[in-house]
């Protein structure tokens, strides 16, 4: 019996090996380009080709939102598959990362498909990449560890690929106005979230990004290649990128970009393809998928491909010629297999250069020193070591020189014991200076995202960026938590400082704890309440008596917050904890307004915050449902968009009944236009007659329009620190996204606003709308009966990044 066993093993054995490995397309049973691929069937097909051959493996990293599989594909020759994490080690040496003699022994390329889900023809040239180099390009593996992603995005690829298969036609339909090349509102772009990960390498705020860049960080690859479709109308764009370049830029992958581009041409060229470089993709935002990958050593570049959600199996473009998935998924093939080609023979080169971007010790500051609140510098370390960036203190008080974020000049300041100190000297110096540095450098205004994003403006911190030597010790996670509970108290209280108090305020409404909030400074118990401080109160409580100790422990243990006991409701000074100026949280049924005209993207921010960050729930509500909901909801939120809401009188008049009785709005950006056409909401937008000149060369045009415009920058805005949106804020910096301007409210509050002198303080603004800022709403109140409108004219959520905006945020939901 053993010996039937053992033969039967043998020969089952010979014969896999002796099978040929099936092509994407014998496997999947249709041509590539007939169909689109659903992701867990090219997941069975990488799946697939693990099993058949010892020159790929696959390896898991995640799972999605939707609970979709997230893999690495790693192709080498079998040695060095069987030895990764020794080649992996070895590699890192040439960073400082792990100890060792420096090596060009192999070249890492890591090539990325399929990050925007309706850009879905490169996940489909990902098969056809991995089964011709094994196929064909063997002994390419002897020099290269070649991993794919063969889908960053498969929530949303999924999205759209059951959208084009439910709505095409038999045969596909190539007419452009046809239902297929429509998608819907929340389209296949985006992750579940409707968060564009291209835009969120650095910030991190999706599970997709944050389990990537764990693997991403284990292997720091030479090349990284992002694919993308675009336009149906525009050629093939491959890199080099356009200007502005960050100037941590180097001249040698400036330079390789170069190279690299002469080797695709020359398959394009070949047969015809048309393609352009050098335009419109630039390389400055640090959160895209080449950029990124730049300022860790490689070479990054996006390829972009015509298509995209519109292009379906065909379309006939406005050029009329017919665009198929077929020769889309050809280009990104050929682009993929020309960049492992090149950056093979060149692997000596691309390891000199990568070990100099390492061992390069130029930087502008040495040191970059933070100071604030202990929660948030604990939060901003916590995200800076996702990047594998160190964080250390302060080790004793002492005179710094340098430049204050705060003044805009080198000044000396005295900085505190326990502040954060980011060092430049380390491995991934270059990205902590590009993260936290106070103004990028633009040579170029005209492009393609945000021009500014400095962290220490996101989190409401102090700083000052200084070459002075600086005594530093060890990061320490700064102790707040702190907690005895007395069963016999009045009460308990913390002071509102940071996001990390919102969330556990939200967890205690949750749990139906009754809290209040100062609206006038007091002390009690010899301890000074600032305002917008957060009351529990056994009074307040008797309908949870029994439990109201153990639960509020409970969340505090959780949350790691240090409740301050308190023995009376009479304080030292001030109002008295009973007093009206001492309010009660009312409960917060909040809605969400989506559908189509909404942006989108401000939707899925608003959505991704509440479940995601903040923990508290929310309803979304489609706009023809919205009489219906107003009837269980006591907050809606209005996101960033233009839409039907306001054509209805019917809506309009129900919705200002709703307010009067005590509901509350909270509009964002552009959403505040459809409440400006009506009266009864009193801001009012700005006028700007910006004047063309109706002269000005065709050529010039585009980058005249610039003028016009702000592309991302920051702004110090003057706040009135009585107002309940201020509560928490030493100061805030918002991050302006257009040049959209407002007046100031004559009925109404005007919290947080831009001065006279308002200049920004980092990022491009437009020449014809720089004076169109100055004495502008930020954001306010209006009070309209028991109710009441929050305005935020510049969006506090902005790619979930904007750490001082969730606090801000948090202020207009839970106070009043």
């Amino acid at each position: 019996m053993r010996l039937l066993k053992l033969t039967f093993f043998l020969f089952f054995f010979t014969l896999t090996q002796g099978q040929e490995i099936k092509s994407p397309s014998e496997f999947l049973g249709y041509n590539l380009g007939e169909k689109f691929t659903r992701h867990h069937q090219v997941v069975d097909y990488f799946e697939y080709l693990s099993r058949s051959s010892e020159l790929i493996k696959m390896i898991p990293y995640g799972l999605t939102n939707e609970s979709r599989k997230l893999n690495l594909v790693f192709l080498s020759n079998e040695n060095n598959l069987n030895n990764l994490e020794l080649i992996r080690k070895s590699h890192l040496q040439n960073t400082g990362l792990i100890k060792g003699p420096k090596n060009n022994n192999i070249v890492v390329i890591w090539l990325s498909y399929n990050i925007h889900g309706n850009e879905s023809s490169s996940t489909e040239a990902s098969m056809k990449t991995a089964y011709e180099i094994i196929k064909n390009n063997k002994k390419w593996l002897d020099d290269a560890i070649i991993i794919l992603d063969p889908c960053v995005n498969p929530d949303g690829r999924d999205r759209y690929v059951n959208f084009y298969k439910q709505s095409r036609s038999f045969p596909n339909d190539t007419k452009s106005f046809s239902r297929e090349h429509h998608e819907p509102w929340q389209n296949g772009r985006t992750n579940h979230y409707i968060f564009d990960l291209n835009r969120d390498w650095a910030w991190l705020t999706q599970i997709e990004s944050q389990q990537r860049i764990k693997m991403y960080n284990k292997w720091l690859p030479h090349v990284h290649v992002d694919f993308h479709e675009q336009s149906i109308n525009n050629p093939y764009y491959f890199a080099p990128a356009a200007e502005p370049l960050h100037e941590k830029i180097t001249s040698f992958q400036k330079k390789f970009q170069n190279d690299l581009a002469k080797n695709h041409a020359k398959y394009f060229d070949k047969n015809g393809w048309l393609y352009f470089t050098k335009q419109t993709f630039d390389l400055l935002y640090p959160s895209y998928g080449d950029s990124y990958p730049m300022f860790l050593g490689s070479i990054g570049m996006t390829y972009e491909q015509a298509g995209g959600g519109r292009a379906g199996l065909g379309i006939i473009n406005d050029n009329y010629q017919l665009l198929t998935l077929k020769e889309r998924i050809e280009h990104h093939f050929t682009t993929s297999i020309s960049t492992i080609e090149f950056s093979i023979k060149n692997k000596s080169v691309l390891n000199e250069n990568f070990q100099k971007f390492f061992f390069d010790k130029k930087r502008k500051f040495k040191f970059y020193i933070l100071e604030g609140n202990s929660d948030i510098l604990n939060s901003l370390s916590k995200f800076l070591s996702k990047h594998e960036i160190n964080s250390s203190n302060i080790l004793k008080k002492q005179n710094i020189k340098g430049y204050d974020y705060q003044k805009e000049k080198n000044i000396t300041r005295t900085i505190t014991p326990n502040s954060l100190v980011i060092s430049t000297d380390q491995v991934k110096g270059k990205l902590a200076e590009i993260l936290l540095e106070p103004k990028a450098k633009l040579n170029d205004s005209l492009t393609y995202d945000i021009t500014a994003w400095s962290l220490p403006y996101a989190y409401g911190l102090k700083a000052i960026a200084s070459n002075e030597k600086i005594d530093f010790k060890s990061f320490e996670n700064i102790k707040v938590f702190e907690n005895n509970i007395n069963n016999n108290s009045y009460g308990y209280g913390f002071n509102w400082k940071s996001f990390e108090d919102s969330k556990f305020l939200a967890s205690l409404l949750k749990e139906k704890v009754l809290v209040r909030f100062n609206k006038k400074k007091l002390i009690n118990n010899k301890n000074a309440w600032d305002l917008g401080s957060i009351f529990i109160l056994k009074g307040d409580n008797n309908h949870i008596k029994e439990t109201l100790v153990s639960t509020v422990d409970s969340i505090a243990k959780k949350f790691n917050r240090t409740l301050i006991e308190i023995n009376s409701g009479y304080s030292d000074s001030g109002v008295d904890l009973g007093s009206q100026d001492v309010k009660m949280i009312k409960k917060l049924n909040v809605g969400i307004i989506g559908g189509s005209g909404v942006s989108p993207y401000n939707y899925g921010e608003i959505w991704y915050f509440f479940e995601k960050q903040l923990k508290y729930p929310v309803t979304q509500i489609p706009e023809d449902k919205l009489s219906e909901a107003l009837k269980s909801i006591n907050t809606l939120i209005l996101p960033n968009g233009s839409y039907s809401l306001f054509k209805s009188k019917e809506k309009i008049k129900l919705l200002i009944e709703w307010i009067k009785s005590g509901g509350k709005i909270i509009s964002i950006g552009r959403s505040i236009d459809m409440l400006a056409k009506n009266k009864i909401f009193t801001i009012n937008k700005k006028s700007n007659d910006l004047k063309k000149d109706p002269l000005i060369s065709y050529n010039k045009s585009k980058r005249n329009n610039i003028s016009n415009n702000i592309t991302g920058s920051i702004y110090k805005v003057n706040t009135d620190p009585s107002h309940f949106l201020n509560y928490g804020l030493d100061f805030y910096y918002t991050l302006k996204l257009s040049a959209d301007s407002y007046e100031f409210l004559e009925k109404g509050h005007n919290a947080g606003y831009l001065s006279e002198n308002a200049q920004p303080s980092s990022g491009f603004v437009g020449s014809n709308v720089k004076d169109f800022q100055k004495n502008s709403l930020v954001f306010g109140e209006q009070k309209l009966g028991k109710g009441s409108i929050i305005y935020f004219v510049d969006n506090p959520l902005f790619r979930g990044f904007w750490y001082s905006g969730k606090i801000l945020f948090s202020n207009a939901l839970f106070f009043r």
